[in-house]
């Protein structure tokens, strides 16, 4: 979220650095190094010696995903009002003129990217247990656009907007691939189009544009009464 927030602009080549690595680790399922090939890791049936299949397990999984996304967007929000969520923001507007005011720029994103890897971690540790499977289609190109998606829908540079993104984006993923799953891919890649080209900022975009407009009316209004 911190990273693909910071560095929406740039998301493109983050990903072609990256992908290589979901790549081998795709592989690594596909070969027979004991991760179940193509079908992956399934059939999860207790964690710490607690059934998943309880009510009880499932409610704790859920009430502690809520806690981690609760915690994250905290720790998110103390390193954005940070030094070092300034000199994030310096390296995005202007990388080489904030190396050449004398910052390691590579330490700085290397600190982002290794912490951004860290929430995905948390994220993938509560996310098995509460489907129940893991195989390489997890590591497809679409996972990782869906999340740009998700910020794009949600507001690019904010944190809150990546969170409104991932719920509002994953909530139409359930709902289409149960009832249309034909149109899911077509619905993604237009609502990215449709939001690039009309939503710049996003969902809260709109929103702020909304108090603009309503800040500038009661300035209209005291500048009539005085």
């Amino acid at each position: 979220m911190v990273c693909v927030s910071f560095t929406s602009h740039r998301c493109l080549s983050f990903y072609y650095y990256t992908s290589p690595y979901l790549r081998i680790i795709a592989l690594l399922f596909r070969n027979e190094m004991g991760f179940g090939g193509n079908n992956g890791l399934t059939d999860f049936k207790d964690i710490l010696g607690f059934d998943l299949q309880s009510d009880s397990t499932r409610l704790v999984l859920f009430l502690m995903s809520g806690f981690a996304l609760a915690l994250g967007y905290v720790l998110c929000r103390f390193i954005v009002v940070s030094r070092l969520g300034r000199v994030a923001l310096a390296i995005r507007d202007a990388e080489n003129r904030t190396r050449f005011t004398g910052y390691k720029v590579e330490n700085f994103k290397l600190w982002i990217f290794t912490f951004s890897a860290v929430l995905a971690g948390v994220a993938g540790a509560l996310y098995v247990p509460q489907v129940g499977i893991i195989n390489p289609s997890e590591f497809s190109p679409l996972n990782s656009i869906e999340l740009v998606v998700w910020v794009a829908l949600g507001g690019r540079a904010t944190l809150y907007g990546a969170v409104i993104g991932a719920f509002a984006v994953n909530y139409a993923k359930s709902y289409l691939t149960a009832a249309l799953p034909e149109v899911w891919l077509f619905f993604l890649g237009a609502m990215f189009v449709f939001v690039t080209l009309f939503l710049p900022k996003g969902v809260v975009g709109l929103v702020k544009i909304d108090e603009l407009a309503k800040m500038k009316g009661r300035l209209k209004m005291k500048e009539a009464r005085s």
